[in-house]
């Protein structure tokens, strides 16, 4: 009987995800009406009481792994900037949220301010399960993408271990005073337990010592196995294992990790629908019913008070405008976290002999419910209102970061221009950061990786890595997953449409000359004359020269050899230092340096 229903669980999760995708809507809200529907008080389909004390288990293992992935996804050196305003969400922001829904909960329903303040330490979690993919629907500025994406993650287990420690000391385990004590060991358990695993496993993948079809499994019980031990040292602590170990993963420079992200990633998603599915069944409607209009007050404070008083306090001297942090304010569903602790938290309020577990997991629902839809639907027109959503993008993507890469980069860079390299190798990326460059380690044939990497802020994208088919596929993944104007790669065919015009040497031999000090980059100006009107393809040009970039008066662009020239064009052309170019006696010269200079400049 069991087995049913966990497959029919996971045939009604997947359908809402499907569903979701052919509606565009928030699958979540689909996944909640759906497994409401087939819930014991409708359809009767699904009877969550079949796996009985599993049940808890089961969401503790699937709430792992969905952490895990978040964690993985995260990349340190992009939160730098915003530190102190993450840390301050996750503990004054969090704090903010515990104490106004507590105070909403008491006031507008009556609550027992026991129940209150567990619904106040429940809520405190916005979670990635919900704002990654209501983000994915928009391109806003990438900071607060990234702080949104980073708060749902981090405050997870956070919220998570504050909920649990709140229980323990509504129960009576504990005294006031103990709580803060038992809530920073839980979180020092997991991060020491999380990321000693994080640091060996990902050795052990840097050595090659798990085959490569292994790979996914083995992490996969890493995770789990981590988790297990965290939590049975202190309770919950496998949550922030997860999370730790996820990024520690993340942010070790592993070449192969895009793989192991892709599965995750698909794993979550499984986990995620069986999960909504599984927790809404179990979800009593005449509780929901009984709370009324009470319940609106409620969400209402919380969204709209607690969330932009806490957001406002938290990022004061950041670097986000007063938009941007309006917008930030908007955004705080509450997910799956939030939802699987309130069903826990019914069957401990029983064992402990407290009323009103069946009124806190209504609450929590429907607060759950109403703010992803709310947000959902809404968090596009906001953006635009706010002025925060990027209808135009203007960004370059450089796949291959060495010295040709790089020195397209810096002449990008010196005008102004947002660049985000990316390659697999942790040397040439080390280099690139050293240059001052937007570097992500990773592989640029996974959706994931471009996607951390940055494509989704940019509208030009340039493959140009030593391997030609390597280029093309990245041009086609690219063009198949994102909003991009213009995407070059560099193969051997060479046309009017390729970039790099002139007598581009391949991408090997450019990158030999700027490693042994042998190329000159030099800039010129297009005066008025028989060469205007011409295209670049018909200059002359020495035997390894050719045209790395172009300026057209406030217009900065990789042309091909199909551009026709103007008047006042500044080309940018990289040779041998041992020849002469007759673009000198053409063309005024601007400036001309040793390639290696400029970048050190850099």
């Amino acid at each position: 009987m069991a087995f049913y229903q966990v497959a029919l669980v996971v045939a009604v999760g997947m359908a809402g995800q499907v569903l979701s995708a052919r509606l565009g809507m928030p699958s979540i809200l689909l996944l909640l009406g759906l497994g409401t529907a087939v819930g014991p008080d409708v359809l009767g389909w699904v009877d969550p009481r079949v796996f009985g004390d599993a049940r808890a288990d089961l969401v503790s293992l699937a709430v792992t792994v969905i952490l895990f992935e978040g964690g993985l996804a995260l990349q340190i050196e992009q939160l730098r900037t915003q530190q102190r305003s993450l840390i301050l969400l996750l503990t004054a922001g969090g704090a903010i949220s515990m104490l106004v829904g507590a105070w909403a909960a008491h006031r507008f329903l009556g609550m027992d301010w026991r129940l209150a303040v567990l619904y106040g330490s429940l809520v405190i979690v916005t979670g990635p399960t919900v704002v990654t993919p209501l983000l994915a629907r928009l391109t806003v500025e990438r900071r607060v993408r990234e702080l949104l994406i980073s708060e749902g993650v981090l405050v997870d287990p956070v919220g998570a271990i504050a909920a649990i420690v709140t229980f323990e000391y509504v129960a009576g385990h504990y005294e006031i005073w103990q709580t803060g004590w038992f809530l920073l060991s839980r979180l020092v358990v997991g991060s020491l337990v999380g990321g000693g695993a994080g640091l060996v496993v990902a050795e052990m993948l840097r050595r090659k010592w798990i085959a490569e079809s292994l790979v996914n499994p083995v992490v996969l019980g890493s995770v789990l196995l981590a988790a297990a031990l965290a939590s049975r040292i202190s309770a919950e602590a496998g949550l922030m294992s997860a999370v730790v170990q996820g990024v520690v993963m993340g942010n070790r420079g592993l070449r192969d990790i895009g793989p192991l992200r892709q599965f995750k990633e698909e794993l979550t998603v499984l986990l995620l629908s069986f999960l909504f599915v599984l927790l809404a069944a179990d979800l009593p409607l005449a509780e929901v019913r009984k709370l009324g209009s009470g319940a609106f007050a409620v969400v209402a404070c919380l969204l709209w008070v607690a969330r932009p008083l806490s957001v406002f306090l938290c990022t004061i001297g950041s670097e986000l405008s007063v938009r941007e942090r309006l917008f930030v304010s908007w955004i705080c569903p509450r997910g799956i976290v939030a939802a699987s602790v309130a069903g826990l938290f019914r069957i401990f309020l029983q064992r402990e002999g407290i009323e009103g577990g069946l009124q806190l997991e209504a609450l929590v629902f429907a607060t759950v419910a109403s703010s992803v839809a709310l947000q959902g639907f809404t968090a596009g027109p906001v953006a635009r209102l706010l002025g925060v959503h990027l209808p135009s993008l203007q960004g370059t993507m450089i796949v291959g970061a060495d010295y040709l890469g790089r020195l397209l980069a810096r002449l990008l860079q010196s005008y102004e221009r947002n660049v985000a390299l990316i390659d697999r190798n942790p040397r040439l990326c080390h280099e690139a950061r050293r240059a001052g460059l937007s570097v992500f380690n990773g592989d640029a044939l996974s959706v994931d990786d471009l996607e951390l990497a940055g494509a989704r802020y940019v509208d030009v994208v340039v493959a140009l890595t030593t391997n030609q088919e390597l280029n093309t596929l990245v041009a086609q993944r690219v063009r198949d997953n994102f909003r991009v104007d213009r995407i070059l790669a560099l193969g051997e065919e060479r046309g009017p449409d390729a970039p790099f015009p002139g007598n581009f040497p391949g991408v090997d031999e450019a990158n030999r000359l700027i490693r042994v000090g042998r190329a000159v980059l030099a800039e010129y100006r297009v005066g008025p004359g028989e060469w205007v009107g011409k295209k670049l393809s018909e200059l002359p040009y020495a035997k390894t020269e050719f045209v790395v970039l172009l300026r057209r008066k406030d217009r900065v662009f990789l042309p091909t050899g199909a551009l026709v020239l103007e008047e006042e064009d500044r080309i940018h052309c990289l040779r041998s230092a041992e020849e002469e170019s007759p673009l000198g006696r053409i063309f005024e010269v601007v400036r001309q340096s040793e390639v290696r200079k400029f970048l050190q400049a850099g």
